[in-house]
């Protein structure tokens, strides 16, 4: 199966911020080049850095990502 990059980060736990978001809601995703990313820095650079990828849904992954859900949040805990 083909999948289509639909952001990249500089650092994992960015990276796997988005992704949770994206897999709480029901979307298949994974991290490319995490580990390489991870094992120098400037790596990230040369390669585009950590992408987050998935099936040929990319632009319900887009919405996902661009949505702000911080009102969301309960301010008292």
């Amino acid at each position: 199966m083909d999948f289509v990059t639909v952001a990249s980060f500089d650092t994992s736990p960015e990276a796997h911020i988005a992704m949770g978001r994206l897999l709480a809601e029901g979307l298949d995703a994974h991290l490319a080049d995490e580990h390489l990313v991870q094992t120098d820095w400037l790596y990230s650079i040369a390669v585009g850095g950590i992408k987050l990828q998935v099936p040929p849904q990319a632009e319900q992954a887009r919405r996902i990502l661009a949505r702000d859900d911080s009102d969301q949040i309960d301010a008292e805990n």
